[in-house]
């Protein structure tokens, strides 16, 4: 299992386009993982609205 470290790495070494991907068809490993996807998005000011509106929409199920 990767630490929260390693997640954090790897996910800073991958593009927006492919972060969103990941996010978009759920593979991520673990909900760090997944956390940790969205907050580089979100820092990158990438897919910014979309990420809102995945988020709102993740919560309402």
């Amino acid at each position: 299992m990767m630490n929260k470290q390693n997640i954090e790495r790897n996910v800073k070494n991958l593009c927006s386009r492919k972060l969103w991907e990941l996010l978009k068809n759920a593979e991520w490993h673990s909900n760090a993982e997944r956390f940790a996807i969205e907050q580089e998005l979100s820092g990158r000011q990438h897919y910014q609205r979309e990420l809102e509106q995945f988020s709102c929409r993740e919560t309402m199920h």
